[in-house]
């Protein structure tokens, strides 16, 4: 029980890192908090991640029944994630650039009321790919037990958490790390992210098509 949950930890811990990118989403943030003191940009980005955190965990524990009320199985689900997820990591991966510009909001988002909910929270944090990845990593491998599931699923939030808190961590320092590493360094990144990105969200597709398909025809 407690390797599969550290196993399945690590493992949507790397994934979650990876799609929800918080390096990137650091400029991003900086910019929409510029004017405001230090106090406050702390409270936004506290706010920013206890929404998504509610927004995933919501997806996360009720997303496999809207699938299967809508008549969608997790083979189909799982290869559509994998396809959209190594789109993204293909942008990350050879336009970076138009990855931080694809996520930067309009001239109008830094006037409204409530930035922690729009846009840091949705989508920045809680993007289409974030939801996606966390249905796919909560239903696991098929075949297992229900004890070794329940780990899993275990270690699947709690990599959202982990992952929420450590965006939370960057977005309170998030003017330092933006100068430190400017456009250059977090271009970087994001190349190396995307790369692993496109090689998980293959294995994505890999088990979708086995799953939706071969063990049907073999069956």
């Amino acid at each position: 029980m407690l390797s599969t949950f550290l196993s399945s930890f690590v493992a949507a811990f790397v994934t979650l890192f990876i799609v929800i990118d918080p390096i990137m989403v650091t400029p991003i943030f900086a910019a929409l908090t510029q004017n405001d003191s230090r106090k406050k940009q702390r409270r936004i980005a506290l706010q920013a991640s206890l929404i998504a955190a509610g927004v995933l965990t919501f997806f996360a524990l009720l997303g496999s029944g809207m699938l299967h009320h809508l008549g969608i199985s997790m083979a189909a689900f799982r290869t559509a994630g994998g396809i959209l997820l190594f789109l993204m990591g293909f942008r990350m991966f050879f336009e970076p650039e138009g990855e931080l510009d694809a996520k930067t909001p309009g001239p109008k988002a830094s006037a409204r009321d409530n930035i922690a909910f729009f846009p840091i929270a949705l989508p920045l944090l809680a993007g289409p790919g974030a939801i996606a990845t966390i249905m796919l990593l909560m239903n696991g491998e098929d075949g297992i037990s229900g004890a070794e599931k329940v780990a899993v699923q275990a270690g699947a939030l709690t990599a959202v958490y982990a992952t929420l808190l450590t965006g939370l961590v960057i977005m309170a320092f998030a003017g330092r790390i933006a100068h430190a590493l400017g456009r250059t360094g977090m271009n970087m990144i994001s190349r190396l992210l995307g790369m692993l990105l496109m090689a998980l969200s293959t294995q994505y597709i890999f088990d979708g098509v086995r799953i939706g398909i071969l063990e049907r025809v073999a069956a």
